[in-house]
């Protein structure tokens, strides 16, 4: 038995120095077409901190930052085209490589230099910018989990690949400066930094952090494989285990958050998909119901659950007891579910069947104008009726009609009460239902007013006993539309009232923390040009 184990180390051995040979081969063939000092000379000259950078880093900032704002992809993407911080991070992996403590100080000197000045000019514009509500552009890059790092990572090895090689250099390295986004999640920071949402800032830094880490790895491998060593560096000082210590620390301290938030949005996706199999199956009846929505809210002790269904008949409470005894059962904790039913006619209408008219000695009398008006009226308050129930939360405050000659439409006007527009698809939906009640063609036009009465406040500055009623809605219909944000807007600032602004905003936004569960997050304070306090409900 030794001497077959032995047989088979030697044999092992014998293939390893053989792959060994050949691979080595492979890279002195590979390395043979390199310019070493070619590419160590610009990536120090990349490195470098001048006039030129910094006016490239402050407006690919203010680019990303407006982008951002405006919820624009396309805006961002370009500021990630403009950036020079690609320069600096590769010079860092090139220093790590070759161990050159000049070039390392340099990059590093550059790369913060780079994060503060970005910060720094993103906060300040965002406190004179009119527009600070959280958009999606926003949320969408303070959530970063281990699959933003393996980007990072091919996204690194690619672009220092391209800087060796000269291969598609300038495609390659326009791909990496839009799949590894440095400037944009600065932007972040700044951004939450000027509205005081500390989460945000800190989401967006540790997807930089995590971009930052995972390129200047990467490339260290590439610049590596290349045979960059010591050797060629100004001054090298740490063997290479000691630099691959340093990386292996960085790398797992930043890989444990990551991780944390990839399992929470992996359990996320399977509660939802749990959620709507059980929805599915009992709501999901050929000519009866359809299950058309469903949004979920964990934050509390139950998992509420709403469900949006359209149904020929309306689901009484043993229906919903039901649905929510195997929801409990199947996701393990209690469940408050809460259906938003929505009335529609199943399968086609049948033709009138033709009758007998009776013998009339009376000749039919036409129809009037106050007549048809009435009729109308009528037909559109159902009309209104059933998009009261489609868009909510939010309400309908009113429908009015105006007739005009056979050639025009007739005018409709939906009066809502929701701080925003409603969006394209919406408003053809309500013109189509609508129109079918009304059996007439209609030019509607929307108008919006205040979906919350001003809040209220004591002698105290505490909020009074309407204002809490009130502002219950905002707690359910913030875990029904994550989409929408909530804006205290405040008004004018005057000698007099400034603490006191202050003093009711404060005790509003914990109110709508604390009491309503919204994540502080989705709350932001704007300039108002009303003379008092207003909480608006928008996307």
């Amino acid at each position: 038995m030794n001497g077959q184990g032995g047989e088979a180390a030697a044999f092992a051995r014998l293939v390893w120095q053989r792959l060994s040979v050949k691979l080595s081969g492979y890279i002195d063939k590979k390395t043979g077409s390199i310019n070493h000092r070619e590419v160590i000379s610009e990536l120090v000259h990349r490195s470098a901190m001048t006039e030129g950078y910094l006016s490239s880093i402050l407006l690919a900032n203010l680019i990303a930052l407006l982008g951002l704002l405006t919820n624009s992809v396309a805006v961002v993407i370009g500021a990630m085209l403009i950036s020079p911080l690609m320069g600096p991070i590769f010079s860092l992996g090139l220093a790590f490589t070759m161990g050159d403590l000049v070039l390392s100080r340099r990059a590093l000197r550059t790369i913060v230099s780079s994060i503060l000045l970005t910060v720094v000019v993103a906060a300040l514009f965002t406190l004179l910018s009119p527009l600070k509500g959280v958009t999606q552009e926003i949320l969408a890059r303070t959530r970063p989990n281990v699959y933003d790092l393996l980007i990072a990572v091919f996204a690194g090895t690619a672009g220092a690949l391209a800087l060796c090689t000269r291969k598609n250099y300038l495609f390659t390295t326009t791909g990496v400066a839009v799949a590894t986004a440095v400037i944009p999640p600065l932007s972040v920071v700044g951004y939450g930094l000027g509205t005081w949402q500390l989460g945000i800032a800190a989401g967006g830094f540790l997807l930089f952090f995590t971009n930052l880490v995972a390129i200047v790895i990467s490339s260290d491998a590439v610049f590596y494989f290349y045979r960059f060593r010591g050797s060629m560096a100004a001054e090298s000082a740490y063997p290479l285990r000691r630099r691959l210590q340093i990386m292996g620390g960085v790398l797992a301290f930043v890989s444990i958050p990551l991780a944390v938030t990839l399992v929470t949005d992996i359990r996320k996706v399977n509660l939802s998909r749990r959620t709507e199999n059980v929805l599915k199956s009992q709501l999901n009846r050929q000519h009866h119901s359809r299950l058309t929505g469903v949004s979920i809210d964990s934050s509390g002790a139950k998992l509420t659950v709403l469900a949006s269904v359209n149904t020929v008949a309306y689901l009484d409470s043993a229906v919903r007891a039901r649905i929510e005894e195997q929801l409990a059962v199947r996701i393990g904790r209690p469940v408050v579910l809460e259906l938003e039913q929505v009335i529609v006619r199943s399968g086609a209408v049948d033709p009138p069947s033709p009758l007998r008219q009776p013998v009339s000695s009376v000749a039919a009398q036409p129809e009037t104008l106050a007549t048809l008006r009435e009729k109308s009226m009528a037909r559109l308050r159902e009309g209104c009726r059933e998009v009261d129930t489609y868009i909510a939360p939010f309400r309908v405050a009113g429908c009015t009609i105006t007739f005009s000659d056979g050639e025009r439409p007739i005018g409709v006007q939906v009066s809502m009460l929701r701080d925003d527009q409603p969006g394209p698809q919406e408003q053809r939906w309500i013109r189509t239902a609508l129109e079918k009640k009304l059996q007439e063609n209609i030019d509607l036009r929307v108008e919006t007013l205040p979906l919350l009465p001003p809040p209220g406040f004591t002698e105290k500055d505490d909020l009074d006993k309407a204002s809490r009623d009130s502002l219950a809605l905002l707690g359910r219909s913030a875990a029904r539309l994550p989409e929408y944000g909530v804006q205290l807007e405040i008004p004018p600032d005057t000698r007099n009232s400034v603490a006191r602004t202050r003093r009711r905003v404060a005790r509003l936004k914990s109110h709508l923390v604390e009491e309503l569960g919204i994540a502080a997050e989705r709350i932001t304070v704007v300039a108002g040009k009303e003379e008092t306090i207003r909480v608006r409900f928008r996307r």
